[in-house]
Order: C-alpha cells, then sequence, then structure tokens
C-alpha cells in the first residue's frame, strides 16, 4: 500500500488544516463594500432623477412660454410696424437734411449781408465820394 495512513484521518487532517476563515472574512468585506457601493449608486441615482424631474419641470414650464409668446406675435404687424419705422425714419433724415441744407443757405446770405453792411458803413451816410459828387451835380440847391 502507498499510504502508511488510513485515508480517512489523512481526509480529516486536511479538512482541519485547511483553513478558510480568512477566505470568509474577506469575502464578508467584499460584499461589504459591494453593499456600500450599490446604496451609494442608487443614492446618486435617486437625485439624478429628483434632478431630472425638476428640469423637466422647469424645461415644460418655458417651453409652454414660449409656445404662448410665439403664438402671441404676429409677424404681419411686426412687419408693418417695422415699415412704418423705416418711414418715419426716412421723412426725418430728409427733413434734417433739407433744414441742413436751408442753415448753409441762410449762413451764405449772412455773409453777403454782413459785407453789405461793411460797405455802407465804410460809405458814410453820405455814401462815397462819386456818389456825393454826382448828387452834388445832379442837386441844383447845392
Amino acid at each position: 500500500m502507498l499510504l502508511d495512513e488510513d485515508p480517512a484521518t489523512l481526509i480529516h487532517h486536511t479538512i482541519g488544516n485547511f483553513n478558510i476563515h480568512p477566505d470568509k472574512v474577506a469575502i464578508g468585506r467584499i460584499n461589504e463594500s459591494l453593499s456600500t457601493l450599490q446604496q451609494a449608486r442608487d443614492l446618486r441615482i435617486r437625485e439624478a432623477e429628483t434632478a431630472l424631474r425638476k428640469l423637466s419641470r422647469n424645461f415644460q414650464a418655458l417651453s409652454s412660454q414660449h409656445n404662448e409668446t410665439v403664438s402671441a406675435h404676429n409677424s404681419t404687424d411686426h412687419a408693418s410696424q417695422i415699415v412704418e419705422l423705416d418711414t418715419r425714419k426716412f421723412r426725418v433724415a430728409k427733413a434734417a437734411s433739407d433744414l441742413e441744407i436751408e442753415g448753409e443757405r441762410l449762413e451764405q446770405e449772412l455773409e453777403g449781408l454782413k459785407g453789405r453792411l461793411n460797405q455802407l458803413d465804410m460809405q458814410g451816410v453820405e455814401g462815397d465820394n462819386a456818389t456825393r459828387a454826382k448828387r452834388e451835380l445832379e442837386d441844383p440847391t447845392m
């Protein structure tokens, strides 16, 4: 026979010397970690779902407000208002241009009148010498 001892005794000693307690503790820690991780994931999922519901409500409110604004907007009225405002703008611009031209014309006329006033001031009340001499020749009383 190959074995000196009884096989049952050998099996019993092998089972007795085979220590599985550290493996059981490690598996327990792994299960605990997995449970903690699952709880953390569940919490994050609940928070994400809450945030998603809140954002969905916000989106619905904004979407409703947008639809009301779009339905209230009348593009033909808007276009006619723009045309009216453009017409007013061009009228005002034309009036401003006309007034500027008239102002320049009046400035030139003022300059001409100032020059004429200077000439008359230089001639005096009696006029220039040639005019005075002519008047004296024509006036019999002088």
